[in-house]
């Protein structure tokens, strides 16, 4: 557990850093005044919308996908469920 967290933890670093560098990446494009600065701009302004939104759906998706998971919650598996009378009704 403490082990998910720390990983956790350096990702969301990670993801600070990079949205920082965004940021100040607009910053210095918005006062370039060369053409190509202003196509930069504008990418780098699209990316400064879609990289939180995509970065927010994989900390739901890790969520859900753990909340999904049965062997982090405790709960036996579906094969272990199962008893030597059902698997004879199955093959029936």
């Amino acid at each position: 557990m403490k082990k998910k967290k720390n990983t956790r933890r350096i990702f969301a670093f990670i993801a600070i850093g990079i949205l920082l560098s965004m940021y100040l990446l607009n910053l210095i494009l918005a006062l370039i005044g060369s053409p190509l600065a202003q196509n930069l701009l504008k990418a780098s302004m699209v990316l400064s919308i879609m990289v939180p939104i995509l970065l927010y759906a994989m900390a739901v998706l890790m969520k859900k996908s753990d909340s999904l998971n049965p062997s982090i919650k405790g709960r036996p598996k579906e094969e272990e469920n199962y008893t030597e009378e059902d698997s004879s009704e199955k093959d029936i």
